[in-house]
């Protein structure tokens, strides 16, 4: 009779072990995968920004002509009647600029993210030891670029005409079992100019022009 009890207590303990092993191993192995999407997220964080500027660098030149991109029609006296947008080099920009912004962050993820060993640990106190591996944890499904022409009252018979261009990327984050998705944008002005003359309110509204490309 002492043996079968030892023999069952011994099973049991055996069981608890392995179901605490299990519990264990599962609890750090989410931690783990944690820390990966937060290096994930971390290593993104600016990278849209320096994309966005490497990209207008790239799809405008420094001889880039704005003027061209839109005509102002006045009548006899000077005032404003029409103004005019050249709708396909606007589009045309557009594409070209989400292109730029797509090869930049292309080839910076490629690279992927370091992480240290001690990540796979599952311990946030072990997270920063160990030598570091390269993992491609980030991947860019598309991008979308708006270009927005922006007509402004500046003053007594001024209105402030201004170019922007609106990027939003659609990253993930993605580890073996996890996903998240980055919803990062940026907004950055590319042209600004005062125009001596009221414009028309209907143009006051502003127009969009966009490019979207999906990978």
């Amino acid at each position: 009779m002492f043996m079968k009890k030892s023999k069952k207590k011994s099973k049991c303990f055996k069981r608890l072990f392995i179901l605490l092993f299990i519990a264990i191993f599962i609890t750090l192995y989410s931690f783990s995968n944690k820390m990966l999407i937060d290096l994930g997220v971390s290593s993104y964080s600016g990278v849209l920004s320096t994309a966005s500027y490497y990209a207008l660098d790239k799809s405008l030149g420094s001889n880039y002509d704005f003027n061209s991109l839109f005509t102002i029609h006045k009548d006899e006296k000077g005032e404003i009647q029409m103004i005019t947008t050249d709708a396909f080099t606007f589009n045309k920009l557009s594409a070209v600029i989400v292109d730029n912004v797509t090869i930049f962050l292309n080839d910076y993820l490629s690279k992927g993210v370091e992480v240290p060993i001690g990540v796979f640990t599952g311990i946030q106190l072990l997270s920063g030891f160990g030598k570091k591996v390269k993992m491609p944890l980030i991947t860019v499904n598309s991008v979308k670029c708006d270009v927005v022409s922006k007509f402004e009252e500046a003053g007594i018979n001024q209105t402030k005409h201004s170019i922007y261009v609106n990027i939003v990327p659609d990253v993930f984050v993605v580890t073996r079992f996890t996903t998240k998705r980055l919803t990062d944008s940026i907004t950055v002005l590319m042209y600004e100019n005062v125009i001596i003359g009221k414009v028309p309110e209907t143009y006051l509204v502003g127009s969009v022009f966009s490019s979207q490309k999906s990978l």
